[in-house]
């Protein structure tokens, strides 16, 4: 059913997003693709004093270490995937589309993405979900976790199907 898979891993999900992305290549003998997308737009609410080259330069080796995580992740479990980082422009893209782009680039069958944390800052940021979901027609599926017992766990995932009415 799926030959290629989309893994967008941040800091926070790419632990669960990686297991249910092996389960399913697994299952399906699927190729894995893993992005990191680096958002550097965050960076412009910082004081005007702020070296805003510099705190690029630090999100991009963050998304390195992510990426590097990931890649040692799949090694473990001998998948054969690719990694890789994209810096988003500082204006005229969002991660979502940044996602979506990828997906529609590399003729993947399935996007897995991290559920969306919840916090008071959370309301500054996109629903990354949603974006994809507005600029691509191909499946997501959204891996949720919760800590039970001090590691995390899958809990569940959800389907969300982008609907050619939906994609734009």
């Amino acid at each position: 059913m799926f030959t290629r898979i989309l893994v967008a891993v941040s800091a926070s999900s790419v632990d669960t997003v990686l297991e249910s992305a092996i389960d399913i290549a697994k299952k399906y003998d699927a190729h894995i693709s893993v992005l990191h997308v680096v958002d550097p737009a965050p960076c412009w609410m910082g004081p005007m004093d702020y070296d805003f080259g510099l705190a690029v330069q630090l999100l991009e080796t963050h998304g390195r270490e992510i990426v590097t995580q990931a890649a040692n992740v799949l090694d473990d479990h001998s998948r054969p995937a690719e990694t890789r980082m994209v810096t988003l422009p500082i204006a005229g893209q969002t991660v979502g589309q940044a996602i979506a782009s990828a997906a529609d680039t590399s003729g993947v069958d399935l996007i897995l993405l991290g559920e969306r944390k919840s916090g008071w800052w959370h309301w500054l940021s996109a629903d990354v979900a949603s974006e994809v979901r507005r600029h691509t027609n191909t499946p997501i599926q959204i891996v949720s976790s919760k800590v039970i017992g001090g590691s995390t766990r899958r809990a569940a995932s959800r389907w969300a199907e982008a609907s050619a009415a939906d994609a734009r």
